[in-house]
């Protein structure tokens, strides 16, 4: 009696197999799915800081084409002066001072020339400047007692804070 030999070759994939491919290109796009979900966030994120950035820089663009002191009133009075209104008769760096533009109060935000900025609803500029010590810029004096002025740009986005801008002035 002579005895075969069978030799079995496999032939395709195993039940094991085909899982545990599929597991491997399942967990592969869940990868690829949450990193561009993380890309997504840190771009919106990165296009909001940098309007921010914008909007505070565009103030810091306008203080430098203002005299120090009022053309009219001299140093005589901090802040708008009577009958001046914000933004179109600003025409020196006080009257800057606790001024917000905004889209809710029809007063911006605006750029360097005082132009309102269209479509930018939810976003406000706040400044504030006061007056320093020439020689401590951090201690606060007086208002309109010091020659050197800090001027600060905090601008918001549907109500949080996105950028702070601080910068010195002569007067």
């Amino acid at each position: 009696m002579r005895k075969c030999k069978r030799t079995t070759t496999r032939r395709g994939f195993w039940l094991v197999e085909s899982a545990i491919a599929i597991s491997v290109i399942g967990i592969g796009m869940v990868a690829v799915v949450g990193s561009q979900q993380a890309w997504h966030i840190q771009a919106v994120a990165s296009e909001e800081l940098a309007t921010g950035m914008r909007l505070a820089t565009e103030i810091r663009e306008m203080s430098l084409l203002l005299p120090a002191n009022d053309p009219i009133t001299g140093s005589a009075v901090w802040g708008a002066e009577m009958g001046e209104i914000i933004p179109v008769d600003i025409d020196d760096l006080d009257d800057l001072d606790d001024v917000i533009f905004a889209e809710a109060d029809g007063t911006g935000p605006i750029d360097a020339t005082g132009t309102i900025i269209v479509g930018m609803s939810d976003w406000e500029q706040q400044i504030t400047v006061q007056c320093v010590d020439p020689f401590d810029v951090t201690t606060v004096v007086p208002d309109g007692s010091s020659e050197v002025v800090r001027i600060e740009v905090t601008v918001l986005h549907n109500g949080e804070e996105t950028t702070r801008l601080t910068w010195i002035a002569p007067r």
